[in-house]
């Protein structure tokens, strides 16, 4: 275990390593996936990476996580009499904590108090139990670049099956009521080429000779209100609001955009993990045909 005092970062972020070499760290904002690293003044600067100035005026090291060792976030806890402490900061002679325990009237006798939380400032030598806490970041990261890179795995979709096999095709039918299909190498005899496709991967068919044809779309829930999913941008799902509150919208700063048919929207980008109810539904286009 290191010891937080000797320990080269803040005793609560996220670390990364980077060719064997530790640093600090942060997600690239504007860049996404990729991780920032910030080098402690005097220290070293990541080889083969180039600066960027934030907004604050410090200056980051952006790196796609592939190219990273670890990337965690980290915490310190420890005890004093007894009682559980998150640490907050650490000198060589010190250690400042923010109370975890339950008890009230411990807490009013040692320690000082603001808004129910209760924190202190204690001499090493009285500390126990000093453990570093390890949340993992990369795994993660790389399991949800997966997802969102799977076929663009949320956005909206059609699809149509003919003899079985499933192709990407068009939301309507053309003027001559065909829908274009594209094949890719695959050839259907019984199909006809579309003549406006330059690269010859897509072809038209009659409804009848299709075994499908639908639509998929996700929706979920955010702050218990409906949306309908667009996209991803940058990690995060990009939705139009369908629910009816003016309110929420402008109390929610929702962004307002126009449509496809110039119609007004809103519209918001939020993380996998601040969505609830997130569900794929598939619409039958040849319902009406």
């Amino acid at each position: 275990m290191t010891d937080p005092a000797r320990h080269p970062f803040q005793v609560k972020g996220e670390v990364a390593v980077f060719h064997g070499q530790l640093y600090r760290s942060r997600p690239a904002a504007g860049l996404w996936p990729y991780v920032e690293l910030l080098p402690e003044p005097g220290h070293p600067v990541p080889e083969g990476l180039a600066p960027r100035e934030a907004a604050d005026g410090s200056v980051g090291y952006p790196v796609a996580p592939e190219h990273l060792e670890a990337w965690y976030a980290v915490t310190w806890t420890f005890r004093w009499r007894g009682e559980l402490f998150e640490c907050t900061a650490a000198t060589s002679a010190t250690l400042s904590g923010r109370y975890l325990g339950s008890d009230e009237h411990f807490a009013k006798a040692h320690l000082k108090g603001r808004g129910g939380r209760y924190r202190g400032v204690f001499p090493r030598e009285e500390v126990t139990d000093l453990t570093e806490h390890r949340e993992e970041l990369l795994q993660p990261l790389h399991a949800l670049v997966r997802r969102l890179d799977e076929v663009d795995h949320f956005r909206p979709k059609t699809y149509a099956v003919h003899r079985g096999r499933t192709y990407p095709a068009a939301d309507e039918a053309d003027a001559s009521g065909l829908i274009a299909l594209t094949t890719g190498d695959d050839r259907p005899e019984d199909l006809i080429a579309d003549p406006r496709d330059p690269s010859g991967e897509r072809f038209l068919a009659a409804p009848e000779q299709l075994d499908a044809w639908y639509r998929t779309h996700w929706t979920f829930r955010s702050e218990g209100e409906p949306f309908d999913v667009l996209g991803t941008v940058d990690g995060r799902l990009k939705a139009v609001y369908t629910g009816g509150s003016w309110g929420f919208a402008n109390s929610w700063q929702l962004t307002p955009e126009k449509g496809p048919d110039g119609a007004p929207r809103f519209t918001v980008k939020v993380d996998l993990d601040g969505v609830t109810d997130l569900e794929q539904h598939r619409t039958d286009l040849l319902a009406d045909k």
